[in-house]
């Protein structure tokens, strides 16, 4: 058996940037951008009212001003503002040539189709947004690698930018081994178990916005399990199997990888939950051997599939978190410890219900704890690392 620091090394190593896609911008939400974004305009593009008011010359500010005619938001007439004339203008809309300050419309009254502006300093440039105040053509917009949020996506458009350069989302297999499992909604015979793994696995995969998610499930045969493996392969970018991955005589998910060319690159890692987990790859698609005990199969996608996936999509890998333990902790060595825990306020508690089978835990946990391996005991207060659930 191998380090955890020593499989997640070997996971990251083998973890090749996806081909890039376009996408409409609605859509690339939660995607990493595949190429720099240069602004192809100035935005505004022209000179811009950001109040409703008139647009005068700063000289004649004290003057009775006629009103030479308006621009409402949207239009396309052009005009030149005239000598000690004004011209009636609109939030979002152009700015005459000739008119340097807009004056709102709260400092003017109108009569006879004139105005008088009651206003004390008023400083050159008021109330105009100029050319490319918000973005001048050729900045860059967008840096390469930058992951797309909501909060883009009007910045986008106001650049009337209609479609953007992503990398593309992995297809994703996710093979369920195992003669005990049931579907939920069905009755339970005798030593059967509800089936969670892939109900978990897939709404772990779609918070990542991965979607292009494959089922297979396989009784516990190794001929039944070499087919499905071989299939599986063609069609994803990234497998993840549950259950069959340990040395028990029903237990073929490793040999049958082997024997359909993927290259084993570990098998085995010392921690708890997830011992035998099995990690490999075949030409660009990796698979990993997950163990089939619910807590191990989320445990070892969190340390082990969630990082790999995002590398393959071109997130950075995320900073490790740390907390102080609420009550003292003693464990065995030499196995890393991942145990289900509660954050909150810089301090953590490592929650009761700790079986790899166990899954209740999950209801109020919203961390993994990490102990390391050499250590056998953790006092109250002491700084562990923790890992935040995705």
């Amino acid at each position: 058996m191998i380090s955890v620091a020593e499989a997640k090394n070997i996971v990251l190593a083998h973890c090749k940037e996806l081909s890039s896609i376009y996408l409409p911008i609605e859509q690339s939400v939660g995607y990493v951008l595949a190429e720099n974004i240069l602004s192809e305009k100035n935005i505004p593009g022209f000179r811009q009212s950001s109040m409703d008011g008139y647009a005068i010359r700063l000289a004649d500010i004290k003057n009775t001003l006629p009103i030479q005619d308006e621009l409402p938001a949207g239009t396309a007439k052009q005009l030149s503002l005239l000598e000690n004339a004004c011209i009636k203008v609109f939030t979002g809309g152009p700015v005459p040539d000739g008119a340097d300050i807009v004056i709102q419309k709260e400092w003017v009254q109108v009569e006879s189709n004139k105005i008088q502006i009651n206003a004390g300093f008023v400083e050159l440039g008021a109330n105009i947004r100029m050319p490319g105040s918000d973005i001048k053509k050729g900045a860059l917009a967008f840096k390469k690698a930058t992951a797309i949020s909501a909060m883009h996506i009007g910045y986008l458009a106001s650049m009337g930018i209609k479609e953007l350069p992503v990398i593309r989302k992995p297809r994703v297999g996710i093979i369920i081994t195992g003669n005990e499992l049931v579907q939920p909604g069905n009755e339970l015979l005798p030593g059967q178990v509800y089936e969670s793994n892939s109900y978990a696995l897939k709404a772990c995969l779609q918070k990542q916005q991965i979607n292009a998610i494959h089922l297979y499930y396989v009784k516990d045969n190794l001929e039944a399990t070499q087919e499905t493996i071989s299939k599986a392969l063609l069609e994803n970018d990234v497998l993840l199997i549950t259950g069959g991955v340990s040395v028990g005589e029903y237990d073929f998910v490793a040999g049958a990888c082997l024997q359909q060319g993927v290259q084993k690159l570990f098998h085995g890692v010392k921690q708890k939950p997830g011992k035998p987990l099995f990690f490999g790859s075949k030409g660009e698609v990796l698979v990993f051997g997950l163990p089939g005990n619910p807590s191990s199969v989320l445990s070892c996608y969190q340390q082990y599939g969630f990082p790999a996936l995002n590398a393959l999509t071109g997130f950075p890998k995320s900073e490790d978190s740390f907390a102080k333990l609420e009550i003292p902790f003693e464990k065995k060595p030499p196995l890393t410890l991942f145990l289900k825990g509660y954050y909150e306020s810089g301090s953590v508690q490592i929650l009761p219900a700790q079986a790899s089978y166990q899954l209740s835990a999950f209801v109020t946990a919203n961390c993994w704890v990490e102990l390391d391996a050499e250590e056998n005991y953790f006092a109250k207060d002491q700084i562990v690392k923790i890992h935040l659930f995705a």
